[in-house]
């Protein structure tokens, strides 16, 4: 193997228990039959690494042509992107680039119909030695529990649960082994639109839900581990706690956390090359990633496991800040910002959507409904603070959302900021949520295509890029907040570069003030909406109430001593 070019092909089992640091044999993980005499019949049934398309076909190496198989050589990361550095890579100009329309590696626990994890595959596999794990694990959201994934509680864009900015649960999976989608979803989707998608278009839209939803391999198999201080690349070397890495796809593509953190929420931690925002925001806040993340410290320290639920791989959404900074907790409870949540002041710049457009407009997408138009990204910009139903300030990011071809007589105005709970919304979750919706509006008629659009917003939490805390005159100098969000990119009918202002004040929270790239009050594409995206209410921040003391500590905080 040495001598053809291939020395990574050769292992023995005395190789890989060293690298794994388990007992387990090649075929107890890779199946296949090591009694038989014809390798056809040795490798039936054998597992092994997968790579997929944005068509979604899937290839083991062995199917790849000539060429993609040397760009494709053995695991290990290549290139200078993290996101992307086990897909198979060519050299060009001198650097290595990622092969063609390659774009997800699919590791062996994965189904390669739909994507999604395999608890028969995990269960033969992984639960040979840790079958009470594997159990505990079907039980929860991550590990395709049925009815797990609160995520598959959004149907419709009019439905109970609300609408959702990563879209709609088009293709329940089958059970036990999650390899085909069942038309429930479907059906009902459809029953509640003006424009029917096809089985294709609901299983294709399903498949790409499924790329992010993890098995134990995505957690646990950590392929640039370091060993022994020396960066070494073993295929087969697992960890017990997962890197933040491993959080934000592991590098097998761009999906996890990644995408609900730098383009929905626009508050990565780790940030870099993962960084979601228009140019001279991107140029900001790669160079800003979460303090936290530059201790070392990694997602699962902070969201810990939830021991009381019995599910494996149950992480807590929300977490404390004072296992870490007691003193500095205890102190904010009984201080002037007890209402305030930490991120509200601890993250000050974010990035992220600019828009999401559910549209059917667009080269090749007439008979696809549900595609989302999620291109334009905005600068490095403030979060908004509002009150959550607990009474608690916390920063949130602001989208401007659109959603084609609904039923006209099903949509209501929400009147208020929707928090994803009961409730206030149809929907049940294991853990309080601090996000929300609000739609604002319905646009008849648009066009050909859209037909009946509904207009809402989508506020979710931010939480994360934490370090020095905002100065005080960026919430104290007014009490009305105006944030100006430059956007570029997309691909929405002729909408190009632009800004708009979000606006929270005493006659309610509104995007206004578009302008396009030439200067233009309202871009022709967005005039339908320029009146929209408006909810009513009382969205001031709280007046300083002790001036004198709001002095005291504002010259506390620019010479340093600030005090919680």
């Amino acid at each position: 193997m040495t001598e053809i070019g291939y020395p990574q092909f050769f292992m023995t089992e005395a190789m890989i228990k060293g690298e794994s640091r388990m007992p387990a044999t090649c075929s107890e993980c890779h199946l296949g039959d090591p009694s038989a005499s014809s390798l056809p019949a040795a490798h039936k049934g054998l597992l092994s690494v997968k790579v997929a398309d944005s068509k979604f076909r899937v290839r083991e190496r062995g199917a790849l042509n000539t060429a993609e198989r040397e760009a494709w050589r053995e695991l290990a990361p290549s290139g200078e992107n993290r996101a992307t550095q086990l897909l198979p890579k060519i050299e060009a100009d001198g650097r290595l680039k990622d092969l063609g329309d390659y774009n997800l590696v699919l590791w062996q626990d994965k189904n390669p119909e739909t994507l999604a994890f395999n608890p028969v595959i995990a269960e033969k596999t992984c639960g040979r030695c840790h079958e009470r794990v594997v159990g505990k694990f079907l039980k929860s959201p991550m590990g395709g529990a049925e009815g797990g994934h609160v995520q598959s509680q959004y149907r419709a864009w009019t439905g109970p649960a609300g609408p959702q900015s990563c879209g709609l649960w088009t293709g329940p999976l089958a059970q036990p082994a999650q390899e085909r989608f069942t038309d429930v979803n479907l059906i009902y989707y459809n029953a509640h639109s003006t424009a029917p998608i096809s089985e294709k278009t609901a299983f294709n839209n399903q498949r790409t839900c499924n790329r992010c939803h993890v098995g134990c391999l995505d957690c646990h198999l950590d392929i640039s581990r370091k060993e022994g201080g020396e960066a070494r690349t073993t295929a087969h070397t697992f960890v017990k706690k997962p890197t933040a890495l491993a959080c934000y796809g592991g590098g097998r593509g761009f999906i996890c956390h990644a995408g609900p953190l730098e383009r929905r929420r626009g508050d990565g931690f780790i940030r870099g090359e993962f960084t979601q925002a228009a140019k001279k925001g991107r140029l900001l806040l790669k160079e800003r990633p979460d303090v936290h993340y530059l201790k070392g410290i990694v997602c699962v320290d902070c969201h810990e496991p939830n021991n009381d639920g019995g599910a494996h791989a149950d992480l807590r959404r929300n977490v404390s800040c004072g296992k870490c900074h007691a003193a500095t907790v205890a102190a904010h409870a009984s201080g002037p910002h007890k209402n305030v949540d930490c991120a509200a002041c601890h993250t000050s710049l974010i990035g992220g959507y600019a828009f999401n457009f559910w549209t059917a407009v667009g080269s090749g997408s007439d008979s696809n409904p549900l595609k989302r138009i999620q291109d334009y990204l905005v600068d490095a910009i403030p979060p908004l603070l509002v009150k959550n139903p607990k009474g608690v300030w916390i920063p949130v990011h602001v989208v401007p959302h659109t959603s084609g071809n609904v039923r006209a007589d099903e949509v209501k105005l929400s009147g208020q900021l929707v928090f994803r709970d009961r409730p206030y919304a149809g929907i049940d979750r294991r853990y309080f949520s601090n996000d929300s919706y609000a739609i604002t509006g319905l646009v008849k008629d648009t066009d050909a295509n859209d037909h009946d659009i509904m207009v809402w917003l989508n506020l979710d939490r931010i939480a994360h890029a934490t370090g020095k805390s905002r100065g005080c005159i960026d919430c104290h100098a007014s009490r009305v907040q105006r944030i100006e969000v430059p956007f570029e990119g997309g691909s929405y009918k002729d909408l190009g570069d632009g800004k708009y202002t979000i606006v929270a004040d005493e006659r309610g929270l509104r995007v206004t003030g578009f302008k396009g790239p030439g200067g233009e009050i309202v871009p022709k594409e967005l005039v339908p909406f320029r009146n929209k995206w408006r909810l009513g209410g009382d969205f001031r921040l709280p007046a300083i109430r002790d001036v004198a003391l709001y002095g005291k500590l504002e010259a506390a905080y620019k010479n340093g001593t600030f005090s919680h």
